[in-house]
């Protein structure tokens, strides 16, 4: 990589379908979550630095692993908003000399410093980079009575993952600009007009939402 690039973190949600369990920092195999992905990029040599956004509740458990010295690159830890997008922003406002942002969620643990280069890299030729793979499953739309109104094309349809990673300045623009409720930063840069490039990220890339992730994440990770 020729450019500087900054890891942004984002672990302040709600954990609201965890059934009260705080997930960033529920224990997998005798660490809190979070640090998986905090290790990728720490090991990562194109990330220069980090970012972590957390809970207002959590400030205090992720301020120890800043004071702890583990992780060197760690140069920030920031309270989250309302919203995804909110966080996104707050912690982006902490970014300094960085060409590159790569936005991660801190609920993926599967994350891997060589996936993080892979998507610089790629970021580098197409402008962007957003993991997905590519759906397995049929997709069907249903209405309010749960009638299936029509399917989808399987072949053009990928579910989106972190990390994305884009030109800071230009996600600093979209952020500017788009106020509405979006799902990710992708869709928000989508909304500007700007190129979103897709690359093939692994299915074991999954998203702890539910207390039957934590399970299926604990299988995964002793095999």
């Amino acid at each position: 990589m020729t450019a500087q690039a900054t890891g942004l973190i984002i672990a302040a949600g709600s954990s609201v379908r965890m059934e009260g369990t705080d997930k960033i920092f529920a224990p997998i195999l005798g660490r809190p979550i979070i640090s998986y992905s905090i290790q990728a990029m720490e090991e990562c040599p194109d990330i220069e630095s980090i970012i972590l956004v957390v809970s207002s509740d959590n400030l205090a458990k992720a301020g120890l692993l800043f004071e702890s010295g583990s992780c060197s690159k760690i140069k920030s830890v920031v309270a989250g908003g309302e919203r995804r997008q909110d966080s996104v922003r707050i912690g982006l406002s902490q970014v300094q000399n960085s060409h590159w942002t790569v936005i991660h969620d801190g609920a993926r643990p599967f994350i891997t410093s060589e996936m993080i280069s892979g998507s610089l890299a790629h970021a580098s030729i197409n402008g962007s980079a957003v993991a997905a793979v590519p759906v397995k499953d049929t997709i069907k739309i249903v209405d309010e009575s749960l009638n299936v109104t029509d399917t989808l094309a399987r072949n053009q349809l990928w579910a989106v993952q972190t990390p994305q990673v884009f030109e800071t300045k230009v996600l600093r623009r979209a952020h500017d600009k788009i106020k509405q409720n979006v799902t990710d930063d992708a869709s928000m840069m989508e909304a500007i007009g700007e190129k979103v490039s897709i690359f093939q990220s692994e299915y074991s890339n999954i998203k702890v939402t539910t207390e039957e992730d934590m399970r299926l994440l604990e299988i995964l990770m002793n095999d």
